[in-house]
């Protein structure tokens, strides 16, 4: 009960303590450390898994330029689709479209043989018919638009066509476009957009998705085998797609809230380190009568125990929750920024280890108020009081 009292009563006159600066210490410390390793949750669940950006697929390749492919792309790519690792194929032509002044590069969706490629939607769904588009999250910024939206593109003619968004999601890296800017379309919209361009296609290329745990590149190796087998298709390679250079930027910011978490804790040592000194001292008066009236030395002590734990047990009660809330929204903020997909980040290390570890600090910092309460000398205290 008394160190209840010494943790949540800031008293009066010389027996004040700064409680409330202790509590608010205890929880802006937990704070800080939950939000910082959930962010950096989020930050290594990104970096090791490229699917937040989009890229479901492990081989890509070029089969043509301008309207002409390089070899019998259609027989290339059915031959891929029938190997036993592989688990999506997309065969997408792409084309430059525009929208005002925004350019957008389009790609077909047109799975081989029935092995469907995922796509990366943050919002919506895949288009279905000819008049129904996906945009990725920069080029619906860049046009205002969000699901559901009408918009009316041109593609290579002065015709303009309206399509509806059905969705927001990423698509392949080109070499114009990132995984961010582009479009997704069905073969039969591809065709309406671009009737009557001079190219059927600018580029035409493929995707390729394997099953998990495949050694991508004996994948290659194999696939590139097995084009070559076809007369022809020896112009067609297989490889793994270019690093995203958006990985290392979001790396690079899990720093900066590991610092600010590390400001936070040593604000909530000098806090919660400074009420307990405090207390002691300036509550000696109580401890003596205590003392007088039988507690023992290991009591006493036992009152700077309750009054450490219990500040630690609020900092943890409303610190945990709210770090974690933090954490997230910081994160959301980043990836729509970045942008990627948002998954919830969970730091479940820090989540295990933060209460016995703040209860631990805590109680080392009550060693040495713990000392002073237990040889506190009562009949002097009294006497000169």
């Amino acid at each position: 009960m008394v160190g209840a009292r010494f943790a949540l009563e800031p008293g009066r006159g010389r027996s004040t303590v700064p409680v409330r600066s202790a509590l608010v210490g205890a929880v802006v410390g937990v704070l800080g450390v939950l939000a910082a390793f959930t962010f950096s949750a989020g930050v290594s669940d990104a970096a090791s898994h490229l699917a937040r950006f989009g890229q479901t697929w492990q081989l890509t390749t070029f089969l043509g330029y301008n309207g002409h492919d390089f070899g019998p792309a259609s027989r290339v790519l059915r031959a891929v689709a029938a190997d036993r690792d592989v688990t999506g194929v997309d065969d997408a032509r792409i084309g430059g479209a525009q929208s005002g002044q925004v350019s957008i590069e389009t790609f077909t969706y047109a799975p081989v043989a029935g092995k469907r490629s995922a796509v990366v939607l943050t919002a919506g769904r895949m288009p279905a018919s000819p008049d129904e588009i996906v945009l990725a999250p920069t080029t619906a910024q860049e046009m205002d638009a969000k699901t559901g939206s009408v918009v009316r593109l041109t593609g290579g003619t002065p015709v303009l066509r309206t399509v509806r968004v059905t969705g927001i999601g990423f698509v392949p890296p080109g070499p114009h476009n990132g995984y961010a800017d582009g479009a997704w379309l069905t073969p039969a919209g591809y065709d309406r957009i671009f009737a009557g361009a001079h190219y059927e296609f600018k580029f035409h290329a493929a995707t390729v998705s394997l099953r998990a745990g495949t050694d991508v590149r004996a994948a290659a190796r194999r696939l590139n085998a097995a084009a070559a087998a076809i007369p022809g298709g020896r112009a067609v390679t297989f490889t793994p797609p270019d690093p995203i250079p958006e990985i290392q930027e979001i790396q690079d910011l899990e720093l900066l809230p590991v610092a600010l978490s590390a400001f936070l804790v040593l604000l909530a040592i000098s806090a919660v380190g400074h009420a307990l000194s405090i207390a002691v001292r300036r509550r000696r008066h109580e401890l003596a009568v205590l003392r007088a009236l039988g507690i023992t030395r290991w009591q006493a002590r036992l009152v700077v125990t309750t009054q450490a734990s219990l500040l630690t047990l609020i900092g943890l009660i409303f610190g945990v929750p709210l770090g974690i809330a933090l954490g997230r929204a910081i994160w959301r903020t980043v990836a729509g920024f970045t942008p990627l997909a948002y998954h919830p980040p969970v730091a479940v290390l820090a989540l295990l280890l933060i209460a016995p570890m703040a209860l631990l600090a805590a109680n080392a910092l009550a060693a040495w108020p713990q000392r002073r309460a237990a040889r506190l000398h009562a009949g002097q205290i009294l006497r000169s009081e």
